[in-house]
């Protein structure tokens, strides 16, 4: 799970400075909103973080109630 979340952080980071830098163009596309709103960026960060949390618990969680011994004498 511990790497599944390291690449989100890095994605979310990544995605997040790109966003920043490019505002100038978001400004045009954006209606109702200005482009640096902290709540948006804040909300899409959140919602984008539960979306990794989840896509990383859900099967690590399985993959630990799976007996090692199981695993390796099926493949």
């Amino acid at each position: 799970m511990r790497r599944g979340l390291l690449v989100a952080i890095a994605g979310l980071v990544g995605g997040t400075l790109v966003a920043l830098a490019a505002m100038r163009l978001l400004r045009s596309l954006t209606f109702g909103i200005e482009p640096n709103d902290p709540i948006t960026f804040v909300s899409v960060l959140f919602l984008l973080g539960l979306v990794a949390i989840s896509a990383t618990y859900f099967p690590s969680r399985s993959a630990a109630r799976i007996d090692p011994m199981k695993a390796l004498r099926s493949e």
